[in-house]
């Protein structure tokens, strides 16, 4: 059993990494993570099975990997945005 973490803290984790990342090296290292995910748990390796990317550039591009394959529950409030409207709405006009 891994080490379980938040999504924020294996981005903390992360932004220590020298990039660009090969996807096998972040497995080899963080792969046995467990995400502690508000739908239940779910190891960094099950969440990298899913991305096609075999390479990461940068700490933003491997965190939009991991954020993009563990649902919305994991990264927040979708479509939120504090302007006051729902982030689809584009017949709001600007003041």
């Amino acid at each position: 059993m891994g080490k379980t973490v938040t999504l924020d803290a294996l981005k903390g984790e992360l932004r220590e990494e020298a990039y660009p990342l090969d996807r096998e090296v972040v497995v080899e290292a963080y792969g046995d993570y467990d995400l502690d995910l508000p739908g239940g748990g779910e190891s960094l390796a099950a969440v990298l099975d899913r991305v096609a990317d075999d390479s990461f550039q940068s700490h933003t591009e491997l965190v939009e990997a991991i954020e993009g394959r563990v649902g919305g529950d994991a990264v927040g409030r979708q479509d939120y945005t504090d302007r006051g409207a729902s982030a689809g709405d584009d017949d709001q006009e600007s003041f």
